[in-house]
């Protein structure tokens, strides 16, 4: 869903695409350069107001790379929020606790891993695009 909107974003902002669609060769390369500035990325989630919120503590320089990985986790960490406050209120130990998130992060983590790659993929076609 966030990565649908950081297309739209890059597409608003880019200049005409051209009229052949992009060789896999240079969607490859925008795969690269964007996963280089991924890197750069620094954040987490947290819950305000009811809702799972990204908080970025460093930006990758790329504001469409950075909405795609707030949207990424946020989109598969949203479901799992109710298990996620029931752990944190519960009675158990930080250890116990600790090991409930991090069951909870494992399973989400491979939708963020998806997003992830599919809002990569999409950003990259629409900048070889340009």
């Amino acid at each position: 869903m966030i990565g649908l909107f950081a297309l739209v974003m890059a597409q608003a902002a880019a200049p005409e695409a051209k009229a052949e669609p992009p060789s896999e060769e240079d969607v490859a390369r925008e795969i690269v350069a964007i996963n280089r500035t991924l890197d750069k990325w620094k954040g987490g989630i947290f819950k305000q107001d009811g809702k799972v919120t990204c908080r970025m503590q460093a930006s990758s320089g790329d504001e469409a790379v950075d909405i795609l990985r707030c949207g990424a986790m946020v989109g598969c960490y949203t479901p799992h929020v109710d298990r996620l406050d029931a752990i944190a209120a519960s009675d158990a130990t930080r250890e116990e606790k600790q090991a409930a998130m991090q069951a909870v992060t494992d399973e989400v983590q491979p939708c963020v891993e998806q997003a992830h790659r599919q809002g990569v993929r999409r950003l990259a076609i629409v900048r070889a695009s340009l």
